[in-house]
Formats: C-alpha cells, sequence, structure tokens
C-alpha cells in the first residue's frame, strides 16, 4: 500500500510554504522581547500585550491552526493508494425482445396456457439480461412498438403483464413485420447489429420463405424461445370458449420446432424450447454471449484510476474547525435552515414518470392525484368519475372521443352523463359506442336501460299532465255550478218579492221567513263546495312533478331493481391498463392501412 502511495494533484503542496513562513514569524514574534515590556507594570502586561494575552489564554491556537492548514493541504493534494480497474471500452450491446400475442398463444398444451408462461419467461428474462439497451415488440397480424430501446429495464417489466391477444388490432401470426420492425429498431436507435430474442409459438407456413429470404445476410443474432408442444393443444379463449376454425372445428394450433431450428441457425442463433424452470433462459444466453462474442470480438482495456482518499483527512478537519472557533457548531445546522419548498422537488420525480405516479396513485384510490397527473384524457375521467366528479369525468371523455373516438370513450361519456341524470346524452354516447362495435356488451345494455327510464319518464310526464287537466277540468265545473246556483237564487228571490207585492201585508212574514231559510241553505252549499276544493288541492295528495323527482329520487320513475341494474352497470368504468396500449396500436395500424401479407392472417 505505501509502494504505491501518491498525491493526484502534488502542486497543491505548495501551499506549505506560507504556513512554514507565518510559523517562522510567529515564533519570533513570541522570543523577541519588547520595548513595552520596560514600561507596563508587570502585572498589567498579560492584558495590554497582545502576544502574551494570546499566548497565556490560547497556549495551543497556533499548533491547531498549522495542523488545520497542513491537513487541508494535504487533502487538497489528492492522497492515493488504491488503484480501482476502469473500463476505457465499454460494450455496447442492444437486445430486442418479441413477444407472440396471437390467439395460440391462449393454447393449453403449457400450465395454464403459452400467454401466461410467455409473460413469466419474459420477466425472468429482463431479470438476467444485466447490460445493454432493452426493447419490446408484441405482434400478431400486425407488430407494434411496446418500448423503444432503453437502458430502464423496469419501464418494460411494467408493460408485460397488461399485454394480451384481446388488444390487438388484428388478428394473425406475422413473424416475418415483427423481425422487420424489430430491424428498424435497432436501426433507428444507431446499432448496425444487435440481439433479436423471439418468443413464439410458430407462423403460418405460406410465410415459412419469406422469413428465409429476410434472414439472408442478416445483420442481426436471432434466438427463438418456442412455447408449446409439436402436437399442438386446444385454445380456451378469454370468455372460457374454444377457439374453433371457419368450419367449426376446434383449432389445436402445432408448433413447428424444426423450422423455427433452422429459422435460428440461419440467423446464427439458437432455439431454445420454453420449460418449467429457467434452465432455458440461462443456456438462451449463454449460447448469444458466446455467438455475439465470435462475431464481435471487442477486448475490454481497463485504464489506471486511483481512488482520491482524501475524504479521511476531510473528517480529521472538522473537530479542529470546531474547537477553533467559538461560533464554528453553527456551520454545523446551516445547511439545515435552507428548506426547499414543498413542491419543489418530489421525491417520485426521482424514480418515477408522472404516468407512473397517475397509475400507482390511481390504484392507490387517490383519484383526485391521479386526474391532475394523467396526461390521457380517457385516464383522467376515469379518475374524475372515481371521485364523483361527474361534470369533469364527462368532459374529460368528450374530449377523449372528440381525440381518439373508442367504445371505452362512448361508453364511460355516456356513464357519467347519466349520474347527472342527462338520459337522452347519455343514451346518444351510448348508441355512438355501438357504431363502434355493435357487439359491445356494456353500451347495449345501458343504451336500453336509458331507453327504458326514458319511455316511463315520458309515460309520468303523460300522466302528470292528464292529472293536472282533469283539476282543471273539475275546478271549472265546480265554478259553472256556483254561477248557475247564484243565478236560480236570484231569480227565485226576484219572483219572491214579486210574490210579496201581490199580496200586500198579509204575506210579508211568511215571504220573510222563506227567503231567509234558502240562503242558510245557499249558504251551507257553498262552505261544503269550498271545504271539499280545498281538501282536493291539498299538496300533500297532490302527485310530485317530474322536477322534484328528480331531486329526491335517485333515478324517477323506476323501480328499485332497475335502480340497482342502473348503479352496477355505471359502476363500470373501463379502467384496464391496456386500454391505452390498445387504442395506441389501433391508431398506428389505421394509420398504416397495409394489407398483411400471405400467412400473416390465420384461417381462424
Amino acid at each position: 500500500m505505501f509502494a504505491d502511495f501518491h498525491f493526484l494533484r502534488p502542486y497543491w503542496l505548495l501551499a506549505l510554504l506560507p504556513l512554514a513562513l507565518l510559523c517562522w514569524l510567529l515564533q519570533k514574534r513570541r522570543q523577541d522581547t519588547s520595548p513595552w515590556q520596560q514600561l507596563i507594570a508587570p502585572h498589567l502586561q498579560h492584558v495590554m500585550l497582545l502576544g502574551q494575552h494570546i499566548q497565556q489564554r490560547q497556549p495551543w491556537a497556533l499548533p491547531l491552526l498549522a495542523s488545520c492548514w497542513l491537513l487541508t493541504v494535504l487533502a487538497l493534494s489528492g492522497p492515493s493508494w488504491q488503484k480501482l480497474p476502469q473500463p476505457a471500452l465499454t460494450v455496447k450491446k442492444a437486445t430486442v425482445l418479441v413477444m407472440d400475442m396471437s390467439l395460440s398463444m391462449r393454447a393449453t398444451d403449457l400450465t395454464p396456457d403459452r400467454l401466461t408462461q410467455q409473460r413469466f419467461k419474459a420477466l425472468d428474462f429482463i431479470d438476467l439480461l444485466q447490460e445493454g439497451d432493452l426493447g419490446l415488440i408484441s405482434y400478431a397480424a400486425d407488430a407494434f412498438v411496446i418500448s423503444p430501446l432503453t437502458p430502464d429495464h423496469n419501464n418494460i417489466r411494467l408493460q408485460i403483464p397488461t399485454l394480451r391477444p384481446e388488444l390487438m388490432p388484428a388478428q394473425g401470426s406475422n413473424v416475418l413485420r415483427a423481425l422487420e420492425q424489430a430491424a428498424e429498431l435497432l436501426e433507428q436507435a444507431g446499432y448496425p447489429s444487435g440481439e433479436i430474442v423471439l418468443f413464439t409459438d410458430g407462423f403460418d407456413a405460406d410465410s415459412y420463405q419469406s422469413i428465409q429470404q429476410l434472414l439472408n445476410n442478416w445483420p442481426h443474432q436471432l434466438a427463438i424461445m418456442a412455447f408449446g408442444q409439436a402436437e399442438g393443444a386446444v385454445v380456451r379463449l378469454e370468455n372460457g370458449e374454444l377457439l374453433k376454425n371457419a368450419q367449426g372445428g376446434v383449432v389445436m394450433p402445432r408448433v413447428p420446432l424444426e423450422q423455427l431450428r433452422v429459422l435460428a441457425r440461419q440467423a446464427g442463433g439458437s432455439l431454445v424450447q420454453a420449460g418449467a424452470d429457467n434452465a432455458d433462459l440461462q443456456q438462451l444466453l449463454k449460447q448469444n454471449q458466446q455467438q455475439y462474442d465470435d462475431r464481435q470480438p471487442q477486448p475490454l482495456m481497463t485504464g489506471d484510476q486511483w481512488q482520491d482518499n482524501a475524504v479521511y483527512l476531510v473528517w480529521l478537519l472538522l473537530p479542529l474547525a470546531l474547537w477553533l472557533a467559538r461560533k464554528a457548531p453553527i456551520l454545523v445546522i446551516l445547511p439545515l435552515l435552507y428548506l426547499p419548498p414543498a413542491d419543489a422537488v418530489s421525491w417520485r420525480d426521482l424514480w418515477q414518470t408522472k404516468q407512473q405516479q397517475a397509475v400507482e396513485d390511481y390504484q392507490q384510490q387517490d383519484y383526485q392525484q391521479a386526474q391532475q397527473k394523467f396526461r390521457d384524457p380517457l385516464w383522467q375521467g376515469n379518475a374524475a368519475y372515481r371521485a364523483e366528479d361527474y361534470a369533469a369525468a364527462a368532459e374529460a371523455y368528450q374530449r377523449a372521443s372528440n381525440d381518439a373516438p373508442s367504445v371505452d370513450s362512448w361508453h364511460n361519456l355516456g356513464n357519467a352523463l347519466a349520474m347527472q341524470q342527462q338520459y337522452e346524452a347519455a343514451l346518444a354516447a351510448y348508441e355512438q359506442a355501438l357504431a363502434l362495435d355493435g357487439e359491445a356488451p356494456s353500451p347495449a345494455a345501458n343504451a336500453e336501460l336509458m331507453r327504458k327510464l326514458l319511455q316511463q319518464e315520458q309515460e309520468q310526464q303523460q300522466q302528470d299532465q292528464q292529472q293536472q287537466d282533469k283539476q282543471q277540468g273539475q275546478q271549472d265545473g265546480d265554478a259553472a255550478d256556483d254561477a248557475s246556483s247564484e243565478k236560480q237564487d236570484a231569480e227565485e228571490s226576484a219572483e219572491s218579492e214579486q210574490n210579496s207585492a201581490e199580496d200586500g201585508s198579509a204575506g210579508d212574514s211568511s215571504a220573510q221567513a222563506e227567503q231567509n231559510a234558502e240562503q242558510q241553505e245557499d249558504a251551507a252549499q257553498r262552505e261544503q263546495q269550498a271545504a271539499q276544493q280545498a281538501t282536493e288541492q291539498q299538496p300533500g295528495d297532490e302527485p310530485p312533478s317530474n322536477k322534484q323527482q328528480v331531486v329526491t329520487e335517485n333515478w324517477p320513475n323506476a323501480t328499485p331493481e332497475q335502480q340497482q341494474e342502473l348503479e352496477n352497470l355505471l359502476r363500470k368504468v373501463q379502467d384496464d391498463p391496456g386500454i391505452l396500449l390498445r387504442n395506441r396500436m389501433l391508431l398506428e395500424h389505421q394509420k398504416r392501412r397495409t394489407q398483411p401479407p400471405p400467412g400473416a392472417r390465420q384461417e381462424w
């Protein structure tokens, strides 16, 4: 160790010369006799003379100052005695993982199926891959870049669990397009050659020659991992049914192991068959590394790098500096006095993107934070819907439907409008979703429910109108009866007066008594009619209007069973993490608008 001791920055040692000069001057000043000693009384000299004052109160000040100076200069000089290996030329390596997402990957010859085993193998492959950039491509009838080449392998790990055949825009097994897409990805990233790892269970026989022509003079290395058995097995779909061809027969896709082995050897790679443990992955990586080293030998050259050990001297300076100055301990707490603003730096920003933070907040049911961090309007609407902010959810879903119309965006927009009791607008949104996919079950069920609610609401309005017309007609009839009764009373009164005038004074008393009795009877009749009208017009007996129903009832004009059914349906917001990925692939597929080559689409 001492034989290798040296200074990385030796010119800093020149700073020891001022220290030596300063120590010599201070020592000489202490030894010289001051003329003031002959004039000042001995008991006052230690107070009046500075040198003696320093020497008596702080006799160790100068030695400690010199020690601090010495340690500082030595630390700046960079003492070193340890050599570290430093690669002067590193291996720049890129790998593209290609995953098969055709329906045949749901075959059950592996437990539980080929797709599940492919996901597990992909995650284990990423763990075993220790260096270089990694990209991810999935394919069926067409190939799509899920993640470009990146040194952040964890980002690709997050994408793999969401991949499934049902997300692909069109079904098939276009291995040719997948290999072309992988080669384009490597070339765009600046890699003239790289490794392509293909996870597949086969391809259509018509595309075999086209793949062989592509692999002629192939600059990349191709490694293939085959999933499934050569004899094949039935394919169980996501809904539990068995996959059948156009003739109604059960499909049992076989794995062309020999043809895959020929393709791998032609591209300078190897073929392994997926097993229960990671021995297949280790074999695949080992063979790839050997073949990669043979094709592109790049020796690892190391240069000398010495470790700077000045940090140990800095730690020795801290107690000396604190002892020399009385107020030096304040320097320790000075860094604590500066506290950055709460929103200036977020620790999550150091290792998570905004999208990852939004997904995590959404899973933890912090929907308000997730709504602010999501950039996709569909997911903004999902977060607002979960937070019961239906107006904001409807606005976000409307933007998503305008930007990229999809079944999920229109369906969720209908749910948000229905929660605001805007049934006609909700029905229109569901119909838009059905126009894109007429077999979507949720929009169809919700649209039928909206039609029933609108019909019941219309019937209730007609009943209310008829009830009001009936009450108005009854009131008009009562008023007509009252007018007829008053007219009859007036005629009888006039006739009575005329008879009274003719009969003379003899019949005055009898006519007066009869008139009083009739007036009392009319008054009693009027009181009875008024009481009857007041009883009919009591607020308690009046049927509530449609507006009152909207305010007091959750789902007006709906039976309790229909209310429960509506609430259950509207809770089903489409927030599958694979939706974003599916929409992106669908848009890219529509932009290409190219017919797949023969063999890309399977007959089933």
